[in-house]
């Protein structure tokens, strides 16, 4: 063991320049596998950071999108609201418009309805008088028949009794004469 020793017998210096580089190599190369380990989690960390980068752009993107429909929307109430009052102003006059139509229609109602009724009562009243001129017409004309019976019957007893009288006055003549003529 001292022949193998004996060989290994160089110089202390490389031994201790070897050591000393065996050293230096494991301690560059736990530093490099530690900043590789580093890298690999900064890497992942940057890769997470990059998605919810990711999705705040989308998200920005999307609010930006909304804060553009609101300043729209904004812009238009505000355009509206400078017609509001002016708006405002023509619909009162038209609610004043509406009312003054109604007030005229709810008079216009009131006298055609007033008219309606008279027209009603003077309706009632031509009936009535026309009902009761038709009983008296029922009436006369029931008269009127009996009496141009009575009439007819008086015309024919009249014809008769000039029919009688004449056939008397011829009597009265054929008598006056056989009178005579027996003088």
């Amino acid at each position: 063991m001292n022949s193998i020793l004996s060989n290994f017998h160089i110089n202390t210096e490389f031994y201790i320049l070897l050591g000393l580089f065996f050293t230096l190599t494991s301690l560059i190369t736990i530093i490099i596998v530690v900043f590789v380990t580093r890298i690999k989690a900064l890497n992942s960390i940057l890769d997470q950071a990059k998605e919810i980068d990711e999705i705040k752009i989308e998200k920005i993107a999307k609010l930006d999108k909304e804060l553009k429909a609101q300043k729209l929307e904004s812009a238009n109430l505000t355009r509206e609201l400078k017609f509001l009052p002016k708006n405002r102003d023509k619909l009162e006059e038209a609610l004043e418009y509406i009312d003054r139509l109604k007030e005229q229609k709810n008079k216009e109602s009131k006298e055609l309805i007033s008219e309606l009724h008279k027209q009603k009562l003077e309706f009632e009243q031509l009936s009535v008088h026309y009902e009761l001129l038709n009983k008296s017409y029922i009436k006369l004309e029931d008269r009127y028949k009996r009496i141009k019976d009575r009439n007819d019957i008086l015309i024919e007893e009249n014809n008769k009794f000039h029919a009688k009288v004449r056939e008397l006055k011829f009597r009265n003549r054929d008598m006056s004469k056989d009178n005579k003529n027996n003088y």
